[in-house]
């Protein structure tokens, strides 16, 4: 009966020490991720006058071929509801880095693309992003843990693409 007794507080004290554990990977992301982020919108508007929101959006049409999105798609791309990315693009509209066409196959729906200011602005603040993730994310993390980190966050990734409700 001791040895009963001695292995369920064994798994109970286990039990709280994953919970614990996995508490603590939370925390210690959720308060990684904050500080990358806030130094990597302090450079950005600093240098270029962009947030980190305004960066991801200039982003992702700069990654496209023809540096042009749907607005519609670009929301999907970039995890804005298309009324806060119709808010964002208003203000990089009037900043000169994007504008919003008609679509010439659907009246209704905008296409938003990357002026000559809005690319040269993203290529020199896309170097800067690079620059500041190798220095606080990726110095002295060896290629089996960027293999590591990207497993992860892959899995992450599509578990949490799974689980977003549909029509957003």
């Amino acid at each position: 009966m001791k040895d009963i007794d001695e292995a369920r507080r064994a798994a109970r004290k286990s039990a709280a020490d994953v919970e614990r554990a996995r508490e603590k990977a939370w925390r210690v992301f959720f308060e990684a991720s904050g500080r990358l982020q806030g130094i990597l919108e302090s450079r950005l508007k600093r240098s270029w006058g962009l947030t980190l929101v305004d960066y991801n959006v200039l982003l992702a049409l700069w990654e496209t071929p023809d540096h042009r999105l749907r607005m519609s798609d670009l929301a999907s791309r970039v995890v804005y509801s298309p009324s806060r990315l119709t808010y964002i693009a208003e203000h990089l509209e009037r900043d000169g880095w994007l504008r919003r066409v008609a679509s010439p196959n659907d009246r209704r729906s905008l296409i938003a693309c990357l002026t000559s200011q809005g690319i040269a602005t993203i290529e020199s603040a896309a170097e800067a992003h690079r620059q500041i993730i190798r220095e606080y994310l990726l110095k002295g993390v060896d290629d089996e843990e960027i293999g590591e980190i990207v497993r992860i966050f892959s899995a992450m990734g599509d578990r949490l693409r799974s689980e977003e409700p549909k029509g957003r």
